[in-house]
């Protein structure tokens, strides 16, 4: 009786016996466009043909401690040159934010943090420090000018003195301003305080040259680059002050240790080389005009009369952020309203909507392409459009995604 193992299906041909070829040469496809990164795929390659990996199963297959360096340095040494900084770490998972990572190892049980509201683009932060590893701290938000939705410095001040923190925070994930550096530092160096930039908003900009690292007033700067980035974004930790490097590297070490596959760091590491490139430069600075285009826009008088508002009356970063709260229509319906036409806009807040532009960018939209979904979005929000100006305004989407195919969409005509 043959064994369960010899058997197949009946009437089915006898499947070929199993060659294994060894490829000690093999290299990685893209070694032209990223040859750094390539030797050292190639090199973790031969290590593990060499090896027998006997792993569990559902448990995957760490890199070696040697690739893993050699990628950890070729993504750090990017990350330095696109940001600066002596010291620099790389997160490749996002589960863990950058900024979490640093004031965790920042800060003591009972230390006070002064940190963006977390309405109106501060969010992130705020909310970390709540649920940070269950640590207690003291966490004193600065409100933002209700009537601009600016950073008030002089109340950042008061409240500084008031509540001596241990790290000021400034900047966040979703803000249109990039934050008046030398006024928050000199509120830093009057208490005594660490200045913590998150630079997630303009990140995109610096890494483009388009603004200088914020590195020249804080001290400690953080960023998540996904989304910025063309593939892995990741994390990053940026200082010029080796021990506090030193004690962010003690805190990161076991999440590095228990985390990161070799595999993101190599994506990251080939993402943040093409931050260096002229198209990535050339898609910044069209972000930065379309945001531009679209809160002009929104600050037109059919817009206003309705209530809607552009928060800080313009922007300096590749997003919009609304502010509907006094407005004819919600957020929530203004969402679903632009989901409706195939707008997908980013919830900033139940008052508000968040719209960024680099992801149109990233298809191709020039001047002209941001003018158009600008006044697709203006239109939708002025008023209750009746059904033959929804289609209109949907097909007017439509077109606009015809004309701008994402890079790995089929663009090639059906055939006959």
């Amino acid at each position: 009786m043959p064994s369960p193992a010899s058997t197949h299906l009946r009437g089915a041909p006898s499947p070929p016996p199993l060659t294994v070829t060894a490829n000690p040469g093999y290299v990685p496809p893209f070694t032209d466009a990223d040859p750094e990164v390539a030797a050292a795929v190639a090199a973790e390659l031969r290590q593990r043909q060499q090896s027998l990996a006997m792993t569990a199963a559902g448990e995957s297959s760490s890199a070696t401690p040697q690739a893993q360096a050699a990628l950890e340095r070729i993504a750090v040494s990017r990350v330095q040159a696109l940001f600066g900084g002596k010291c620099a770490q790389v997160l490749p998972q996002r589960a863990v934010p950058a900024h979490e990572a640093a004031l965790t190892a920042l800060l003591a049980p009972g230390d006070t943090v002064l940190c963006p509201d977390h309405a109106f683009g501060g969010q992130g932060v705020h909310s970390t420090l709540v649920t940070l590893t269950g640590r207690p701290y003291d966490v004193v938000p600065y409100p933002l000018r209700a009537s601009d939705g600016l950073v008030d410095m002089a109340e950042v001040a008061r409240l500084a003195r008031a509540h001596l923190p241990t790290v000021i925070v400034a900047g966040g994930a979703t803000r249109p301003r990039i934050p008046d550096l030398v006024r928050f530092r000199q509120v830093a160096d009057e208490i005594g305080a660490l200045l913590m930039v998150e630079m997630t908003c303009f990140a995109g900009l610096v890494a483009a040259g388009l603004q200088p690292s914020p590195l020249s007033g804080a001290h400690v700067v953080t960023a998540d680059l996904h989304g910025i980035l063309d593939g892995e974004g990741g994390g990053v930790l940026l200082t010029d002050d080796r021990h506090l490097a030193t004690r962010m590297a003690s805190t990161t070490a076991a999440r590095r240790m228990s985390g990161p596959p070799g595999q993101f760091l190599a994506a990251q590491a080939v993402a943040l080389r093409g931050a260096m490139s002229s198209e990535f430069r050339d898609r910044q600075e069209r972000a930065l005009r379309g945001a531009r285009i679209l809160a002009g826009r929104l600050l037109a008088d059919d817009v206003a009369e309705t209530g809607a508002r552009v928060v800080t009356g313009s922007t300096e970063t590749p997003l919009v952020l609304i502010d509907l709260a006094h407005a004819s229509l919600d957020a929530g319906r203004a969402g679903e309203r632009l989901r409706s036409l195939g707008i997908t806009p980013d919830s900033s807040d139940k008052h508000g909507l968040c719209l960024g532009t680099t992801p149109l960018a990233v298809r191709g939209f020039d001047d002209a392409s941001f003018r158009e979904v600008a006044d697709v979005i203006a239109r939708a929000l002025t008023h209750e459009p009746h059904a033959a100006a929804m289609a209109e305004l949907s097909a007017h989407v439509a077109a606009l995604t015809q004309r701008h195919p994402l890079a790995s969409a089929d663009t090639h005509p059906e055939e006959e």
